[in-house]
């Protein structure tokens, strides 16, 4: 409602001041805001394991059993739950399948981590090698892996035609594409358009794949989810332990949580209502609470919820049940954060132009009163102040690099390589385990290079999460050293010209940096793994885990440091640019304002100005 009344009251004033031509550009940014706030969507990601519950919670807050909770979604694709359209009515679903390249690539990529040679296979020999896989000494990490290449080779002759495609489908084969493993794992997003409480409110539902699905080494999906929505929601089951991957998501919230203007941030514990009592329900809060801080999430909101109850509550229209649930507590404290924190953004920025509207009207008016020789000499002012004036933007506009923008990004890339070898201990633990390394018949010297490939997957990922979030707070310090050159420069246009205000200056949101390739370590091969193993009991009891740790460690860095000294290069090309573009944009910004300022100003101080009406606008809009 706040939301909606600004734009009411924007939209009055935009007509108010349409017209007046030197006004032009300042009732074209009330008309841009004014439509943002009044078609305004918010967006909520929801992220977990897949066996958390993510799905069961998304039916819960949509009040209706809208996503199917499938057994095996490990490959599951990401799922937007968005409102009706005239063209896209309730209940229609659009598919957006793999490119035929992504897919071969997925194969290609799940094949080699599970210790199959598959870069140089055909399209046939690749799905004759998925078909001979056995579930035999498949590595934990691979497991997801392993389901996926067995859901492929199953769902290929039906759904390889139409890799590439984006497909209109209905209700009920929505239920399929995401439900069935061997449709699934071909599909890269669906966007259902569905009638809920949620999506009437402008809300669109995000079910993200689990942290622990084949999706999670595209760690980009999930980043510009974590970046762009407008809240995310973690799930946790209540009587699980935060896997690997769960781990590794979670430190990438806590990386990147203090970057964001607001806390967006929810943590829901689902399943809450296995607790036996209060007491117990309070322990497992406060166990997961330590798990979050120990990530860098301090202060979480946490929220206790059986989506099961909350389903069966508003199903069945049980008030008691719904409280009961919990999912009340977190509906409560979500709506506050969306029309009181996130919606107060939004209607400051509309009263900040209305005043300003407001400012500029009663410059002129002041100005218009004077007697005729005053406004001679007024005029033969503006037209020198403003001259001087705009040549301050035209400065803006000389290329050059950010000194504090490339120190930054130095220093970032620095700790990045600190943190990630602080934190090869877990990771090598959970690669090189007992279970993965067990004399059982399997072929051992297989097992210690799968064991080697996770160890590199897991740390392709930590690198590669390490390096979104430095970019986003690189985006962020240039986005706030942007604005702070702005009000500087707007600050000395002001001094030149007096009663010129200047716009509120919005740099743009710079799209995240492409990826690079995943970091690779060529240099570890199956000689030096076998050389530190003789037997699982002398490599786990005796010294062989702790010599091979070491000797990884020292292999590593070199690689490690080279992979970053290429994304150092790339980015300081980068922000040199990112930076002369923002600065274009503030010469840009400021010169229009300047120009409607003295434009204006002058025609106010013509012998034809009608002041009443200047009076007239001026009372309209301190009544808006």
């Amino acid at each position: 409602a706040p939301q909606r009344q600004a734009a009411e009251r924007l939209s009055k004033a935009a007509a108010l001041l349409a017209p007046h031509a030197s006004l032009a550009q300042a009732v074209h940014g009330m008309r841009e805001k004014a439509e943002r706030l009044r078609s305004s969507r918010f967006t909520i990601a929801l992220f977990g394991a897949f066996s958390a519950g993510k799905s069961s919670l998304a039916n819960a807050l949509l009040g209706e059993a809208v996503l199917p909770v499938s057994p095996n979604p490990t490959t599951a694709a990401v799922n937007r739950i968005v409102p009706p359209t005239a063209e896209h009515p309730h209940g229609t679903a659009a598919v957006l399948m793999k490119s035929r390249e992504a897919m071969l690539d997925d194969l290609r990529y799940s094949l080699n981590l599970l210790g199959e040679d598959a870069q140089s296979l055909s399209d046939d020999a690749l799905l004759q090698t998925i078909q001979k896989l056995t579930p035999d000494a498949v590595h934990a990490g691979g497991r997801p892996h392993y389901s996926f290449l067995k859901a492929a080779a199953k769902g290929w002759a039906a759904h390889e035609a139409h890799l590439g495609q984006r497909l209109a489908v209905s209700g009920e084969e929505f239920q399929l594409y995401v439900a069935e493993e061997s449709r699934s794992c071909f599909v890269s997003e669906i966007e259902l358009h569905h009638s809920n409480p949620l999506t009437a409110q402008g809300i669109v539902l995000v079910d993200t794949p689990g942290a622990d699905s084949v999706n999670a080494r595209h760690t980009g999906v999930a980043f510009n989810y974590i970046k762009n929505a407008d809240a995310i929601l973690f799930v946790t089951y209540y009587n699980h332990a935060f896997s690997q991957a769960d781990r590794q998501f979670l430190l990438q919230l806590g990386r990147v949580k203090d970057q964001f203007e607001l806390d967006k941030m929810f943590f829901i514990v689902n399943a809450a209502d296995l607790a036996a009592d209060e007491e117990e329900r309070d322990g497992v809060l406060a166990h997961v609470e330590r798990n979050l801080q120990q990530h860098g999430i301090r202060f979480p909101r946490m929220f206790p919820v059986s989506s099961l109850q909350a389903l069966d509550g508003k199903r069945m229209n049980d008030k008691a049940l719904i409280e009961q649930s919990g999912i009340s507590a977190f509906e409560a404290s979500f709506l506050s954060f969306t029309s009181g924190d996130l919606g107060a953004l939004a209607v400051t920025a509309a009263e900040q132009e209305l005043a300003r509207a407001r400012s500029t009207i009663a410059n002129w008016l002041e100005a218009a009163s004077g007697d005729a020789l005053s406004r001679e000499q007024a005029k033969a002012d503006i037209i020198a102040h403003a001259s001087r004036a705009r040549s301050l933007a035209d400065e803006l506009n000389e290329p050059q690099a950010n000194a504090k923008l490339q120190q930054e990004l130095k220093e970032l890339l620095f700790y990045v390589l600190q943190r990630v070898q602080l934190r090869f201990g877990d990771h090598y633990n959970f690669a090189f385990n007992p279970s993965s390394l067990q004399d059982d018949g399997r072929d051992l010297r297989k097992a210690m290079w799968t064991s080697w490939l996770e160890l590199q997957r897991l740390l392709q990922i930590e690198l590669a999460q390490e390096l979104e979030a430095t970019s986003l707070r690189l985006d962020n310090m240039l986005g706030k050293l942007a604005v702070k050159k702005f009000t500087e420069v707007a600050a000395e246009a002001g001094a030149q010209l007096p009663g010129f205000e200047a716009s509120d200056f919005k740099p743009a949101q710079p799209e995240s940096p492409e990826a690079q390739s995943p970091w690779q370590a060529k240099e570890v091969d199956t000689k030096l793994l076998w050389s530190k193993f003789k037997s699982p009991r002398h490599f786990f009891e005796g010294d062989g885990k702790a010599a091979l740790r070491s000797e990884l460690e020292t292999q590593l860095t070199a690689p490690m440091q080279r992979w970053l000294q290429a994304a150092e290069e790339a980015w300081s090309i980068r922000y040199t640019e990112l930076w002369n573009q923002a600065m274009m944009l503030c010469a840009d910004t400021l010169r229009k304002d300047l120009d409607a300022f003295s434009e204006g100003k002058l025609a106010s101080l013509s012998d034809n100005a009608d002041v009443e009406e200047l009076r007239r606008v001026h009372t309209a809009l301190a009544a808006i």
